[in-house]
């Protein structure tokens, strides 16, 4: 494999991983946030899943905006290098 690849899947792996803490640690708040009482299993449950999934949803903006990101810094530093000898 290129370095190339093993980097973007290495930027991929991380950004779920951040992602999906982030969707837990939400979950963590909702579940703190509603009174035992207020809350059932089902609600849990459907909220648990409903937070991953939008913590996986955050890690693929992040890896997106990661590669935006990397793509705008290759191309500032082709037009921002200058000859000297042309100046």
């Amino acid at each position: 494999m290129s370095p190339r690849s093993v980097t973007l899947i290495v930027l991929l792996v991380l950004s779920e991983a951040v992602g999906l803490a982030i969707g837990e640690v939400f979950f963590r708040l909702f579940v703190s946030a509603i009174p035992p009482v207020g809350q059932s299993t089902f609600t849990a449950n459907a909220s648990h899943v409903a937070h991953i999934t939008y913590g996986a949803g955050v890690g693929v903006v992040l890896f997106l905006w990661a590669l935006l990101g990397m793509g705008a810094g290759g191309i500032m530093s082709k037009f921002g290098k200058k000859d000297p000898s042309k100046a």
